[in-house]
């Protein structure tokens, strides 16, 4: 192998291990703000329903 091929190797690989990361990254990110919205909804439809109930009524 000559130096010339090892170099653009190790070129392709380092490229692929960038894309890799920011692919891991976005992965990350959208996997946070999903999680994010979850919670705020679940929050949000939580306190709609403890404002339309009374635990009275839920009791009976």
């Amino acid at each position: 192998m000559t130096i010339k091929k090892e170099v653009l190797m190790v070129s392709i690989e380092y490229k692929q291990e960038k894309h890799n990361a920011l692919v891991s990254f976005l992965m990350i990110v959208i996997a946070l703000l999903f999680l994010l919205y979850m919670g705020s909804s679940l929050v949000h439809s939580t306190k709609t329903f403890w404002e339309s109930y009374s635990i009275e009524e839920l009791l009976d």
